[in-house]
């Protein structure tokens, strides 16, 4: 099939180039000058051109046949203004023009991927079917000799059926308004296009400007139908057209030479993948193989029954509708991910076919890894939870006691001290002595009790912060303490709660050791507190095994030295 269009386009050029020079010249725009007529030449050859080109691409086939098609359209006012030809083969011209910026719309619709989306496809069918309305319309109703706006060789119609001169010019001026409304969309399309496919530029940009000559081309024969092609401002506007549908023809080429350049290196990176697969650039590879940088690899867990993404976490692929080509990667009829990629550069089952079954297993290993990472994920986000839940229960036990057993001791206290008046009062010494001894073992009890809560949580944490809940843990704590940059806001309660028990932890530890003083720093870098805790004591000889736990478990990290302790925990 490529070979039978390739032959009928190059003899079709072959007739455009030798038949004005045999058999009389055309009289068209593109013969008003001789710049007017190389720029009509470079326009429809190079539109023949680009076809051809993209006919040796086997996706790029469709803009081939379509670009083929619009170079012969785009001669079709030539024809009709040959003035030896055959009245069938100018009437034919005729009714061929209109069907252009058709193509030219279909064109850039075809630029950008398959078609898939049904307002596009309506869009296509609703501009061909009022282009092929056109055509008909001129070639049953146009009666050329009563045609005030015919400036080519307006012979006899041979396919006319209804000839006036008031249907004659309804017919001319519905011409006029479709060549508008079509130049409108054609300019609609592809600048919608242009903002978000910005690779397309070289073909879109020229579709735009081709649009924009159409409209005016349009409105200043509206505004001057007698004066013919010969006025500087069609001359212009001729020029202006065709130079953009010369540079539409190179913009398609380059394309087509962009998804040959795309194809090549994902063959190249199916190759690379077969042999050594790099652990976790499978996303990036692909991403730079087809440039597209919103490339996405979704892998899939069958026990969890979701996509994830590279990094383990749940990216679902684009549904419907989203303008993402989806491609199915399976191995062993078993699904293993999906890619969802640009359709403009290789669609869903070209990608799969050119990854290749030797590449599978790349995509295997990235799914496992995948699926560690995630199972890693959700053990880190169960971790947290249970440091959480309990956080949550020491602050309601400390609570409880607070609120009910320190509270009955205090009336104890109370009640015990009213009795030891009472009995001084009657002079019973025995019994004074006696509630003078339980007065005081009740209050050492409440102190007990109060240490106790604190240690389970304490409650000036929860109140004022960590920066205050530090500093009353150096006025009480076993040894000196120095608080070394410590201005701190409010953070979240876990990582108040993990800070806290980290730096006691090491200042215990310290004491342990021997150590006369600690030195305390706990900051603010970014979305991390980092906390920083040295002393003087003897070196460890074991690390800190509950603040490498309880750190970890909110996905922060520790590094314990031999007298030191460094921790930084996130704060998002």
């Amino acid at each position: 099939m490529p070979l039978v269009v390739t032959a009928a386009v190059v003899a079709y050029a072959i007739a455009v180039v030798y038949v004005p020079q045999t058999h009389g010249a055309m009289s068209t725009d593109g013969s008003v000058s001789t710049a007017a007529h190389a720029a009509d030449l470079v326009a429809g050859l190079g539109l023949l051109a680009a076809g051809v080109f993209a006919l040796t691409e086997l996706r790029a086939r469709r803009i081939g046949l379509l670009a083929c098609l619009a170079g012969v359209v785009w001669f079709a006012p030539d024809w009709d203004g040959w003035d030896a030809g055959p009245g069938l083969v100018r009437t034919l011209g005729a009714a061929a023009a209109p069907l252009f910026l058709a193509l030219v719309f279909h064109l850039v619709t075809a630029s950008v991927g398959r078609t898939r989306s049904a307002v596009i496809r309506g869009a296509v069918r609703a501009v061909y079917a009022i282009a092929a309305g056109m055509s008909l319309a001129v070639v049953l109703l146009r009666n050329p000799f009563l045609d005030p706006y015919c400036w080519r060789s307006c012979d006899a119609n041979p396919l006319l059926l209804v000839s006036g001169v008031g249907t004659t010019r309804a017919v001319s001026h519905a011409a006029i308004g479709v060549e508008i409304a079509l130049g409108l969309a054609v300019v609609a399309l592809a600048a919608a296009r242009a903002v978000r496919r910005l690779a397309d530029l070289p073909m879109l940009i020229p579709a735009v400007i081709a649009g924009i000559a159409a409209v005016a081309h349009a409105g200043t024969v509206w505004e001057n139908p007698l004066e013919g092609q010969h006025t500087g401002a069609l001359q212009a506007l001729y020029l202006v057209s065709a130079c953009a549908i010369g540079a539409l023809a190179v913009g398609t080429s380059w394309c087509v030479l962009r998804l040959r350049r795309t194809r090549d290196a994902v063959d190249r990176l199916a190759s690379e993948l077969a042999e050594s697969p790099p652990p976790g650039g499978l996303q990036r590879a692909l991403a730079d193989a087809l440039g597209d940088p919103v490339l996405t690899v979704h892998y899939w867990l069958p026990d969890a029954m979701s996509f994830v993404d590279e990094e383990g976490r749940p990216s679902p692929p684009p549904g419907p509708g989203s303008g993402r080509a989806v491609t199915s990667i399976t191995r062993g009829g078993t699904p293993v991910a999906v890619v969802s990629s640009d359709p403009a550069l290789l669609d869903g089952t070209d990608l799969e076919n050119r990854i290749g079954s030797a590449t599978r297993l790349a995509v295997e290993n990235e799914r496992l890894r995948a699926e560690v990472l995630a199972r890693l994920a959700a053990v880190r986000d169960s971790r947290a939870r249970i440091v959480g839940a309990a956080d949550a229960t020491r602050r309601q036990l400390e609570r409880n006691l607070h609120d009910g057993a320190q509270q009955r001791l205090l009336a104890l206290s109370y009640q015990l001290r009213l009795a030891h008046m009472e009995a001084v009062a009657e002079g019973d010494d025995d019994l004074a002595a006696l509630l003078d001894t339980a007065r005081d073992d009740a209050a050492a009890a409440l102190e007990d009790l109060r240490h106790l809560a604190q240690g389970i949580y304490p409650a000036v944490l929860t109140e004022a912060g960590l920066e205050v809940a530090l500093a009353t843990l150096a006025e009480t704590a076993a040894l000196p303490v120095e608080l070394v940059a410590t201005s701190l806001s409010r953070l979240p309660a876990t990582v108040e709660t993990t800070a806290y028990a980290a730096i006691a932890e090491a200042i215990d530890d310290a004491s342990l050791r021997g150590a006369t003083f600690v030195t305390v720093s706990a900051s603010r870098e970014d979305d991390r507190l980092v906390i920083e805790v040295g002393d003087d004591g003897r070196e460890r000889t074991a690390p800190l095994i509950e603040v490498d736990d309880r750190v970890g478990a909110i996905g922060g990290s520790a590094d314990t030295g031999p007298t030191s302790l460094r921790a930084v925990l996130p704060c998002a």
